[in-house]
């Protein structure tokens, strides 16, 4: 062992970048609670006048203080480091929204390709998202790209059916600490779109997406007390996988008004999501070892659609434009279990991730131009307003063929 850490090591703390209560239970208000007093609220006991801890492996043993010459920490602990959840619980680019959009363009395009025939789309997508540091959670700033490529088929007036393959990579960076993400999703989507009655549809998606989650999360170990501690990044990596199932239901009445379309929207999304547990490694005796994990979300949307048809030399320009207010159901704050690689005995413990909002406002802009060939050609803008401490932005844009 070097000479710093003979005599620093006692002294480790983990430093939080901004103050949190102590009744808080964010990964690193467990983390710093476990490491403090000599690590007694790992071990239950802390390393003793007896010699080391023989539950510790050599890095946490080290942090801990490894033999009788070095006393105990007898401060309190802060942690600051990046969270690991399992799933962000908003997402302005989700593979159902574009398949809603999809067949709202379609009825747009029916004067062009009535009766039965072919669609094929192909869509390209781009999201910015920004989440705030909170109490329980880090900040980060995500973004998406990705794309929807589908078929579907006018079987009469009445009903299209669908098939739709999508893909999306998420990468992004945790604020201040360091560290980030860097996720894949693949994704099958089966869709109808339904028309009882002339103007009135219902839309259904049911699907499956398969998720590749890759990690990287940093904490600022300080070893010494202020005002001259020694400052060490400690960095570790872990990733695994996760499934998917999605079901949403989507409907609504058209009223027309001259070349004007309006009329309500009314929607339900539900989602299940799980995260195989994975393991962390980096050598540095911080690493842990998380359990799997589930997130049910289930929301409502109701809202307005309108749009205006304006008859070119080229096609028909349809700028269109959508609000919806959403509420949020089954999702809540969820506990995460987890337990230090290098704790032999396996004593577990529970961090908190960040209670949702559960009311807030998407709003969509866009414009489609349809040519007289059964060519469409579209671009969407979403917002999203009213969501605490989140933000998002996202565009899309893509062609969809008629035959």
């Amino acid at each position: 062992m070097s000479l710093w850490r003979l005599w620093a090591v006692p002294f480790v703390g983990l430093v939080l970048l901004m103050e949190v209560p102590a009744q808080a239970q964010s990964l690193n208000d467990v983390i710093a609670s476990r490491l403090a007093n000599n690590c007694q609220g790992l071990s239950g006991a802390g390393i003793g006048s007896s010699g080391p801890n023989p539950d510790y492996g050599p890095q946490l043993l080290s942090l801990c203080g490894d033999n009788t010459n070095i006393g105990g920490l007898t401060g309190a602990a802060s942690a600051s480091g990046g969270i690991i959840s399992a799933e962000n619980r908003i997402s302005s680019i989700a593979a159902e929204q574009r398949i809603h959009r999809r067949t709202q363009e379609r009825r747009d395009a029916a004067s062009a390709d009535r009766g039965r025939g072919f669609g094929l789309f192909f869509t390209g997508d781009y999201e910015r998202f920004e989440k705030d540091n909170t109490r329980f959670e880090t900040g980060f700033a995500r973004d998406t790209v990705g794309g929807t490529g589908g078929v579907d088929y006018v079987l009469n007036s009445a009903v299209l059916v669908g098939l739709a393959l999508t893909y999306a990579h998420e990468f992004g960076d945790y604020d201040a600490v360091g560290g980030g993400f860097d996720h894949d999703s693949y994704g099958v989507l089966l869709y109808t779109s339904l028309s009882p009655i002339p103007r009135a549809f219902v839309d259904l998606v049911v699907g499956y997406v398969r998720k590749d989650y890759n990690f990287e999360r940093r904490a600022l170990v300080n070893i010494g007390f202020a005002p001259d501690p020694l400052p060490v990044n400690v960095k570790t990596r872990a990733d695994t996988e996760g499934d998917e199932f999605r079901f949403s239901a989507y409907g609504g009445y058209d009223f027309a008004l001259g070349n004007v379309t309006v009329g309500p929207r009314v929607g339900v999304n539900y989602r299940d999501t799980t995260i195989d547990g994975f393991r962390e490694s980096g050598g540095s005796g911080l690493e842990l070892i998380y359990d799997n994990q589930n997130r049910v979300s289930l929301t409502t949307s109701a809202g307005v659609f309108a749009s205006i048809g304006i008859n070119t030399g080229l096609g028909v320009i349809v700028p269109q434009t959508t609000v919806e207010y959403v509420h949020e159901f089954l999702d809540d704050q969820r506990s995460v279990g987890f337990r230090f690689v290098q704790d032999l005995a396996g004593r577990r413990f529970l961090y908190q991730t960040d209670p949702p909002d559960r009311d807030y406002v998407n709003l969509a802009l866009g414009v489609s131009m349809i040519f007289p060939t059964g060519v469409t050609a579209f671009a969407n803008f979403r917002e999203l307003i009213g969501y605490r401490d989140h933000s998002s932005h996202a565009v899309s844009l893509g062609v969809r063929f008629a035959f």
